[in-house]
């Protein structure tokens, strides 16, 4: 993995959590989610014209698929973040991906498997992200449909994770497609939410200033992971990723008020080791 691939997806973290964080501190954090989804395809239109959208059917297949998982991994996010604080849904949910990941790629699609190094280094991120999970169960309620949705949004993260990698390397522009998807997806989703009854202009009314503030550090970690996936293996791109745990731990301990014990430390120590293994490797 180079040097500026691998700033990439740690950058990608860093805003990733960034914006999760700020939408979990809302009155309504489902509604204020929807509502940066919605706004960044607004923000991606600038791009669009900058860039266009992609020209290779083979990119529009991709992005078709992973809209699919994408639309389905919003949905169980917005209801995770309502049944589970943020300090256990968001590492259970992202710990998780980067294993299933490199499951389905080595064990389904036959890719090649990376070095010793590289899978250690993937493995010591996953179960540093899960002891902050672990860590908080120990001290908050445990409600186990938040825990279902947020076990779904881990598998269909993993699956559009490598939809999302295949489809920016066929269209050969990060920026290209990351605008694509977020158009579609903004168009998709308040049409999914309309049929199941939510009142999608208020929710935009309730949370529009907010709703296009964070949908720039939404986009912005969009296209710094599509760059990582275009220019180095999907699965350590996004161990490297998940570490937005260790970013969204300290937010929430800063602006939530939530407790960052010795297991969080820890966790936090390991993901660091974890980080420099890939990166060294």
């Amino acid at each position: 993995m180079t040097l500026l691939a691998f700033l990439a997806a740690l950058g990608s973290a860093v805003l990733h959590a960034g914006w999760n964080a700020i939408a979990r501190s809302r009155p309504e954090p489902g509604a204020a989610f929807g509502a940066v989804v919605i706004a960044a395809g607004f923000t991606s239109l600038p791009i669009a014209a900058w860039r266009g959208l992609p020209t290779v059917p083979e990119a529009w297949f991709w992005l078709a698929v992973g809209f699919c998982f994408n639309l389905l991994a919003i949905r169980l996010t917005m209801a995770a973040y309502r049944r589970l604080p943020l300090s256990l849904a968001y590492p259970l949910s992202r710990g998780t991906a980067p294993l299933l990941v490199a499951l389905i790629e080595f064990g389904l699609l036959g890719r090649a498997v990376p070095g010793a190094g590289v899978l250690v280094g993937m493995v010591i991120v996953s179960l540093a992200v899960l002891l902050l999970a672990k860590s908080a169960r120990t001290g908050e309620g445990l409600d186990r449909k938040g825990l279902l949705f947020t076990m779904g949004v881990a598998v269909c993260t993993a699956i559009f994770s490598i939809t999302d990698a295949q489809g920016v390397r066929a269209a050969g522009d990060p920026f290209a497609y990351g605008a694509a998807v977020a158009i579609v997806t903004a168009l998709g989703l308040p049409l999914l939410q309309h049929f199941e009854g939510v009142h999608v202009g208020r929710m935009l009314r309730d949370n529009l200033a907010f709703g296009f503030l964070a949908s720039f550090l939404s986009m912005g970690s969009y296209l710094l992971v599509l760059y990582a996936f275009m220019h180095a293996p999907v699965a350590p791109s996004s161990a490297i990723r998940e570490t937005s745990v260790l970013f969204g731990t300290v937010l929430a301990a800063l602006f939530l008020g939530e407790t960052i014990g010795r297991l969080r430390w820890l966790a936090i120590l390991l993901a660091v080791a974890g980080v420099a293994t890939i990166r060294l490797s």
